[in-house]
């Protein structure tokens, strides 16, 4: 079992993995509960899951113990403001204070709830349906309250050295000869600064489950994996979760139809019923029927495939005509400009305020999105430029499809709406630039991304050079992301909200 990690890289990839799970530990501890991030949206719909809900118009108010938990556990740090009016000193926790206090501060969280729906509860189920597991064994080893909070975090540490690990031992077979692409990718993904696997969210499984899936599909090119069933039916497990965790996801589902596409075009036997086009009908007929069985349920009971149409209607969208579609500011320089200007930064590291700052540096942002648009430019060109196994080429190829994908679904979800001043996406930036929405594609693009920094250093003298330098390169961008990560997150070390400091 993981045969692939033994010897000295296996065990460069097994640390890597480690080095992972304890940033992640450490950044989910240092952060107080219900972060700015629609936390509480989150860990509520892990609570439903975890006690067998499915989600119908009538039961989408919050738990009974989420007001307890908010006036027990939630900080104010995320959106005091940290100067100006309203700036204060937040008050000792709830547990630290007087009993009349802490009862105040619960009757606050429960008044909070009561009044509020769950906008995050129709959404679809992979992610909360995992955590309301982990939760439950979080209660069989004795932890509540907050103990069992930072438990339900404590699934991130868990997925992202799957992840490390995982992605090693499919480019070890796409890049064999290669060492800097199979080693580079779990490199930045060990200091990737994506805030996702830090805290409560649905955003923080589609990067194993649609990663796994991606290298999973690319195998359907790979003439040695013809006629393998077991192999499509595993492509077809993990594309459907990927989906039912994330509707954006669908752009590795399409990553998935190229690959089909290539694996007809390419192997004439792929196209027999009677052999490997038989599997290949079964795999897709599989992910239309899950996927297809939750937005039929969605349907019947909500009106809608997708199931949104409510939390639209509660953000107060407005929906524009076709016609109008024309008038967004995508369609300007400027505005694609701000697009990705955005965009990127956000892919990158995520969301996460602090006293109302997002927490960010100009310069490492400036680092991300430069580097990201130079070495993804430089990966797409390179595809065909050099004599490279076809394996390789083609892997890519379809890693640059599903990027691009999902980068057009986020500027496609920005045309129809009419947003307001105060939602996010807004009427001063009416774009969907939230990164985490499409951390579906995190593998995909470090593939483009260290493939990039192989083609910038491809021309210098010598291979052995053009190694070293390429290692330099992508050892300074990990340092950026590691140096800026300590120095932001440092003060939030200090909170006496957080795992550090709970009774």
């Amino acid at each position: 079992m993981m045969t692939f990690l033994r010897g000295r890289e296996g065990a460069w990839v097994v640390a890597l993995a480690a080095v992972a799970a304890l940033r992640v530990f450490l950044l989910s501890a240092a952060f107080p509960l219900f972060s700015n991030v629609d936390e509480h949206l989150h860990i509520d719909a892990v609570l439903k899951y975890a006690r067998g809900y499915l989600p119908t118009p009538d039961n989408v108010g919050y738990e009974p113990e989420m007001g307890r938990l908010l006036g027990l556990y939630g900080s104010p740090e995320f959106l005091l403001p940290a100067s100006g009016p309203g700036a204060r000193t937040p008050p000792p926790p709830p547990w630290r204070r007087s009993s009349e206090a802490m009862l105040r501060s619960i009757e606050r969280g429960e008044a909070f709830f009561a009044r509020r729906t769950n906008l995050e509860a129709m959404q679809p189920p992979a992610y909360y349906a995992l955590a309301g597991l982990w939760l439950r064994v979080g209660r069989l080893l004795g932890l509540q309250g907050g103990a069992l909070l930072y438990w339900l975090r404590g699934l991130g540490t868990v997925l992202v050295s799957a992840l490390v690990m995982a992605s090693y031992g499919f480019l070890r077979d796409i890049y064999p000869e290669d060492a800097f692409m199979r080693l580079g990718v779990p490199v930045l993904l060990c200091v990737f600064p994506m805030d996702v696997f830090c805290y409560v969210t649905s955003d923080a499984l589609s990067p194993l489950v649609a990663g796994i899936g991606f290298f999973l599909a690319l195998r359907l090119i790979d003439p040695r994996q013809q006629g393998r069933c077991r192999s499509h039916a595993v492509v077809a497990v993990m594309m459907a979760l990927a989906f039912l965790s994330k509707y954006t996801n669908v752009a590795l589902l399409a990553a998935c139809g190229l690959c089909t596409a290539i694996a007809l075009r390419l192997r004439p036997e792929a196209r027999r019923l009677h052999g490997e086009g038989g599997c290949l009908l079964g795999m897709w007929a599989f992910i239309a029927a899950s996927c297809g069985a939750w937005l039929l349920r969605n349907l019947l009971v909500f009106g809608d495939l997708t199931g949104t149409a409510y939390k639209i209607e509660r953000m107060g969208w407005g929906r524009k005509p076709l016609a109008l579609y024309l008038d967004h500011p995508l369609f300007t320089i400027s505005g694609v400009r701000t697009f990705f200007g955005e965009l990127i930064p956000l892919f990158w590291r995520g969301e996460l305020a602090w006293y109302r700052e997002p927490v960010a540096s100009s310069l490492a942002d400036g680092v991300y999105t430069v580097t990201t648009v130079v070495f993804v430019v430089l990966a797409a060109w390179g595809i065909g430029r050099a004599a490279r196994p076809r394996t390789a080429r083609l892997a890519e190829a379809v890693a640059l499809f599903a990027v691009l994908t999902a980068v057009a679904i986020l500027a496609g979800l920005s045309l129809p709406y009419v947003f307001h001043e105060k939602s996010n996406p807004s009427a001063q930036l009416p774009y969907f630039i939230q990164g985490r929405l499409i951390s579906g594609v995190l593998v995909p693009f470090l593939l483009l991304y260290v493939r990039g920094v192989a083609v910038a250093t491809s021309h210098l003298p010598t291979a052995r050079v053009a190694a070293i330098a390429s290692w330099v390169c992508l050892l300074a961008v990990a340092c950026v992301a590691v140096v800026s990560e300590v120095w932001l997150h440092w003060v939030v070390v200090t909170s006496e909200y957080n795992l550090f400091h709970l009774p």
